[in-house]
C-alpha cells in the first residue's frame, strides 16, 4: 500500500472525485480513518457523503465482502455506516440488518441492536 506522509498526499486518492466513487480510493481512506494522523481529516471529508446511497453501498460492500476480511477497512466501513443519514440507512435496511447479525462485535456498525428501533419508523417521520 502507498505510504502517505501527510494529509495532502492521501487527498490525491480522494474516494469520490468529480461526483464518481472510486472503491479502491475508499478502501485506502477507511484504512488510514483506523489510523489517528488521519482520522479527523477523512471524518470530516465522510461527513460530507452521510446521504449519498452510493457511499452507504460501497460501505456496506466492503463491510460484506468476505474478501476484506479482518481488514481495517472493514472496520472503518463499519463506523462510517453509523454516521450515515438514517434515511440512508432505511432505505439500506436489509444489508444493515445482515451486517448487525455478524457474531464480530466491531463488524456491526451499531453496537446494539436496540439502537435501532427508529429504523421501523416511518421515513417522514
Amino acid at each position: 500500500m502507498t505510504k502517505f506522509l501527510n494529509w495532502e498526499q492521501l487527498q490525491k486518492y480522494a474516494p469520490v472525485q468529480n461526483g464518481v466513487w472510486n472503491k479502491q480510493y475508499l478502501y485506502k481512506y477507511l484504512v488510514k480513518s483506523c489510523h489517528c494522523c488521519f482520522q479527523k481529516q477523512i471524518s470530516q471529508f465522510f461527513n460530507n457523503y452521510k446521504c449519498d446511497e452510493v457511499f452507504a453501498d460501497l460501505l456496506f460492500d466492503i463491510l460484506l465482502d468476505d474478501d476484506y476480511d479482518g481488514s481495517d477497512a472493514q472496520i472503518g466501513a463499519a463506523y462510517y455506516i453509523s454516521k450515515l443519514d438514517k434515511s440512508v440507512l432505511k432505505m439500506k435496511k436489509e444489508k444493515l440488518l445482515q451486517a448487525q447479525k455478524n457474531d464480530v462485535f466491531w463488524k456491526r456498525p451499531f453496537s446494539k441492536n436496540d439502537n435501532l428501533k427508529w429504523l421501523n419508523d416511518d421515513i417522514a417521520k
